[in-house]
């Protein structure tokens, strides 16, 4: 065979790849599977990376660690009192925690990145974007970027409302249960199924639109009552640009037709979600901008094949909406990026004060930890929140919207001596712990007056890493008569010299009930205790089938029912 016979049919062969190869990328059959099968292998090497590597428990990755322990050690626990005087589990994921504690928060959490991946991969192929490959390999290096962030919680809600999206236009049930379960896993990752359903509703889709729109607002509100919760999260002004610029860009470059429709009807949506969301005081404050992160470089990439053959066919018009496009794709995907390195840069270094934790644990231990609550002054990475959540009860943690609404003195300027006081009372700090960290934002004022001193803050102890002070005159957990006897961060146990009442410094929650007979009420912020005979009393908050009405009748006089005597350790 000559060189010119043996060329032509090694062209022939490569003409036959390249058709297998076409055949595969439009046949639905097959890129049905190996579209996401290739969006889940690309990334493998990076939750392995972070698996190993950078998941070391710093930043938002804290929080998971802290809130895994609790449902660990208490499973059947509905209230956390090691942070902010007590916070419900469910406040933060109704979904998540179980699983972290049964599982570990690693592997969760690279178990919901690339199961995100997998269903984005199947998104892109059922919608029938012209790009899938490229924009399901962009989208799972988006979701990778979230995780490495450290947001267990939202990559679990935001992998299931991906299902949800998948199965919209055929299978009702199961995106109700999708966006229910997404919504039980991440109350964020509901919100924006919400901006799904009412885009799919003005474009006057009724079904989808409800299947999506009423299991968030179903299991928000039953949460809402059961576990109930306030909290603000900060939004400042420069937190609106990105968002708002990405989703003119989307409105005025996306393509017209089709399913479209849809996706820039949802940009108006979300505009408006992200102005309202800044002008009205909320929990949600900057977490809105989450979807900016994980859908604007997917969605923009998947508008752009419309907006270059718009630049092909001449006309300022279409080059201009073409070049805002590819301009906001570039810019959205940068910020993202930078915003992760950010956060990698934060969390990855374990600094000796968190990685040498025995002598302040074991001194706290001595002091009575146990007997009071303990400020610690938080650190940039939060690891203070993780690491001392098993051991103290803290009156700050890693929450920010309750770090805003029951620690407001450290957002609204630089506050006094005499305030930082007033607040360490107000919630019965007895031991106020420094690390040799670097502070948080709203934690240097604090981290400047525990340094500088004051004649009520007596330092006690310290090591390399941690200083310890005790609060003179402090007040405490409990009113006279009554006293804490010990606790851990499920339970609080209080003696009770007689019949009577008293005021426990513990934000109430309907969950809380008392062992031994105790009637448990609100008493405004706080919880108040009424006892019929003196004792030892634990007050905690095992699951029940109805959490109200924790006050048993007072048996009438002379009557052979009686309380038995209050818990004993």
């Amino acid at each position: 065979m000559g060189i010119t016979e043996r060329t032509a049919t090694r062209e022939r062969g490569d003409e036959r790849v390249g058709a297998g190869v076409r055949r595969a990328v439009t046949d639905p059959d097959s890129a049905r599977w190996w579209v996401p099968g290739l969006a889940v292998l690309v990334v493998v090497p990076l939750y392995l990376v972070w698996a190993l590597v950078l998941a070391t428990g710093g930043g938002d990755l804290a929080a998971q660690f802290a809130w895994a322990g609790f449902a660990s050690r208490h499973p059947g626990s509905a209230y956390n009192l090691s942070w902010y005087g007590g916070t419900h589990t469910a406040n933060y994921s109704l979904l998540t925690p179980p699983l972290m504690a049964v599982f570990g928060v690693r592997a969760v959490t690279v178990a919901a990145g690339l199961c995100g991946s997998w269903a984005l991969g199947r998104l892109c192929v059922r919608t029938g974007v012209r790009w899938p490959v490229a924009v399901s390999v962009l989208g799972s290096l988006v979701l990778w970027c979230n995780v490495a962030s450290g947001r267990t919680t939202f990559a679990m809600g935001v992998a299931i409302g991906l299902a949800a999206l998948l199965y919209v236009r055929h299978r009702a049930g199961v995106t109700a249960g999708c966006a229910a379960l997404a919504t039980a896993a991440s109350p964020v990752a509901g919100l924006f199924l919400v901006v799904a359903g009412a885009a799919y509703g003005l474009d006057r889709q009724w079904r989808r639109a409800a299947v999506l729109l009423v299991p968030p607002f179903v299991v928000v509100a039953t949460t809402t009552v059961l576990f109930p919760f306030t909290g603000e999260q900060p939004m400042a002004p420069g937190k609106l640009w990105v968002p708002l610029v990405a989703c003119a860009a989307l409105w005025l470059a996306a393509p017209r037709e089709g399913g479209w429709r849809v996706v820039r009807f949802a940009s108006v949506v979300y505009a408006v979600g992200v102005v309202l969301t800044f002008l009205i005081p909320s929990p949600i404050g900057t977490n809105v901008e989450r979807l900016v992160g994980v859908a604007g470089p997917p969605v923009l990439l998947a508008a752009a094949p419309a907006a270059l053959a718009g630049w092909a066919r001449g006309g300022l018009l279409p080059r201009v909406r073409a070049v805002v496009l590819v301009g906001m794709l570039a810019f959205n995907t940068g910020w993202l990026v930078d915003k992760t390195d950010d956060d990698l840069r934060v969390s990855t270094t374990v600094p000796a004060w968190a990685a040498h934790t025995d002598g302040v644990v074991a001194e706290l231990r001595r002091l009575g930890a146990e007997r009071t609550r303990v400020e610690v002054v938080p650190a940039r990475n939060h690891r203070e929140a993780s690491v001392l959540a098993p051991h103290v009860n803290m009156a700050r943690g890693w929450n920010r919207q309750l770090d805003v609404e029951r620690g407001r003195l450290f957002y609204g300027g630089k506050p006094t001596p005499a305030a930082y006081r007033a607040w360490l009372d107000r919630w019965g700090v007895g031991l106020v712990v420094l690390h040799s960290g670097r502070p948080d934002g709203p934690a240097w004022a604090e981290a400047e007056i525990v340094r500088r001193g004051t004649d009520w803050l007596e330092p006690v102890w310290q090591d390399a890493g941690w200083q310890i002070y005790r609060v003179r005159g402090a007040v405490p957990l409990v009113s006279a008569p009554g006293a804490v006897v010990g606790g851990d961060d499920a339970s609080l146990v209080v003696r009770m010299p007689a019949a009577g009442s008293v005021t426990v410094r513990i934000a109430y929650s309907p969950w809380l009930r008392a062992d031994g007979g105790g009637c448990v009420r609100q008493d405004g912020e706080w919880t108040r205790l009424t006892v019929e005979r003196g004792g030892e009393y634990r007050l905690d908050s095992h699951y029940r089938l109805w959490p109200f009405g924790a006050c048993r009748q007072t048996p009438p006089a002379g009557s052979a029912v009686t309380p038995r005597p209050g818990f004993s350790r």
